[in-house]
């Protein structure tokens, strides 16, 4: 009896006591390591590698480092120059003794030119930023303690590269609503920094929570990863494909400003962040060192029913387990629906193509985000493809396949000229859109000698007129991969056609 009103009376403290918090699933994310920059929380799950960079991209180290990098380069708080100039050029034309129509002319006249100057200030720092060739890696070191003050669990994140990645996600991750010159000179400057913010923190926000991610059809055997929200997939790739990347970095970051700046066409599937993590968990002794490329998921937004992988080689190209989306299209009904579809991905030469007639806009819209669809749907391969297309090629507009063949013949060129070989091309068809969905993927790998081996081993054992081995010299990768895209798409014209 006893016993039985100690725990009835246990029983109701506890319920009634008001500062009695139970921590439920907070306990699982280390909820005793620092709070970030700005009182941002992010739990670190050990299973969960991408927590540790959003942890690591919150703190206060990471925001000292940087700083002190972007001061290196001149760039101390990476804003756009100040527009108190232009704000005193509007008082003095206000103040000045013209007549009122005059007046008014005049300072709209300087109102527009303000905003163009802020908002092509902002660009210049964005792409200077984006094209600095001093490395800036930032490592970052944190422990975890238990409640006698005793370290549990170390982690080390190195963010490869930080300033100028963080350049390509203001470029590629902003709306392009945000970068237009239409706002004031005001609102333009007072705006950046709160875009700046915006961005990182939902890019920090996206790798707070992911999942494994099964993606199919590539013999690599590469894991993945997932962000909850389905906007990036995370890519752990081997310590020889980061150091190959570090080493072509910068001409990496060189194309994407030529592509976001200046206009020119590209599909490439745009890596926003490379990163090294490590951990020693000293209760159970496990130490970790991985290596991951952080990517934007370029079927986020979309419904895809059939995804291919493309290579333009027929040896081997096969899927061993074809599991497809319900109610999924044929070719043949493919071909008489999509000719009027657009090419979906990003085209960034916009700023470049004011003042054309609404004939001859672009009706390709090359977007970054995508859907992946929650319907299982498996990646197929090159022959798959031709035999979902019955062997005939799939139809696109005339400015959807010029740009197309532009993009793929631009890609194609970069990746040959910094060596770098077996990349493939995602195309996602979106039948509800009736869009293709595009984006040149597995960039990472250069010709070394394990390829020149791998090459000489698939060769040897080949017999007169068959097909070639997938590895060969980057100049004929490029020339196999650009002839099979030409008979992969063909041009159906339109009433917009010019014979």
């Amino acid at each position: 009896v006893k016993s039985a009103l100690h725990r009835f009376f246990n029983r109701v403290g506890r319920e009634t006591d008001p500062y009695m918090v139970n921590l439920g699933l907070f306990k699982e994310g280390r909820p005793r390591l620092e709070v970030g920059v700005g009182g941002i929380i992010v739990p670190v799950f050990d299973e969960q590698p991408s927590t540790v960079i959003a942890y690591s991209l919150s703190s206060a180290e990471y925001a000292k480092q940087f700083q002190q990098f972007s001061k290196a380069e001149g760039t101390p708080d990476g804003d756009i120059p100040d527009a108190s100039m232009h704000s005193t050029g509007q008082d003095s034309s206000a103040g000045s003794a013209l007549p009122r129509p005059m007046h008014r002319r005049q300072s709209s006249t300087t109102s527009n030119a303000s905003s163009s100057v802020a908002a092509s200030g902002e660009k210049k720092d964005i792409e200077r930023r984006m094209l600095v060739r001093n490395k800036s890696h930032i490592k970052h070191t944190f422990r975890d303690y238990d409640e006698k003050g005793q370290q549990t669990c170390k982690f080390v994140c190195t963010a490869y590269w930080a300033t100028q990645f963080h350049a390509v996600r203001q470029a590629f991750l902003t709306p392009k609503d945000q970068f237009s010159s239409s706002s004031s000179a005001s609102s333009q400057a007072s705006s950046h920094v709160s875009r700046n913010l915006d961005v990182e923190k939902c890019f920090i926000q996206s790798l707070s929570s992911s999942q494994p991610w099964a993606a199919s059809g590539g013999k690599s055997g590469a894991s993945f990863a997932r962000t909850v929200d389905e906007r990036f997939v995370i890519k752990y790739i081997s310590r020889t494909e980061l150091q190959m990347f570090l080493d072509c970095a910068p001409a990496y970051f060189e194309y994407l400003s030529k592509a976001f700046f200046h206009g020119l066409p590209t599909v490439l599937c745009k890596i926003v962040g490379v990163y090294q993590i490590g951990s020693h968990d000293r209760v159970t002794g496990k130490r970790t060192m991985e290596q991951v490329a952080v990517m934007q998921n370029i079927f986020y937004g979309k419904k895809i029913s059939q995804v291919f992988d493309l290579k333009g080689s027929l040896r081997g190209r096969f899927a061993k387990d074809k599991v497809a989306a319900t109610e999924v299209v044929t070719g043949e009904d493919l071909s008489r629906n999509l000719s009027d579809s657009e090419l979906s991905n990003r085209q960034y030469d916009d700023q470049n193509s004011s003042g054309d007639d609404a004939e001859n806009e672009v009706e390709v819209q090359l977007r970054d985000r995508a859907y992946e669809p929650t319907t299982l749907v498996s990646t197929l391969l090159d022959g798959d493809f031709l035999e979902f297309t019955a062997g005939r090629p799939l139809p696109l507009t005339d400015r959807a396949k010029a740009v197309f063949h532009m993009s793929v013949l631009n890609d194609t060129l970069f990746l040959s000229i910094i060596n770098v070989l077996d990349y493939s091309i995602l195309v996602g068809i979106d039948e509800e859109r009736m869009e293709l969905v595009v984006g040149i993927i597995d960039f990472m790998r250069q010709y070394d000698i394990l390829k020149q081996m791998e090459r000489v081993g698939k060769s040897l054992p080949m017999v007169v007129g068959s097909e070639a081995p997938t590895i060969i010299q980057p100049p004929l990768y490029k020339a196999r991969f650009t002839n099979a895209m030409e008979r992969y798409f063909m041009t159906v014209p339109n009433k917009w056609t010019v014979i």
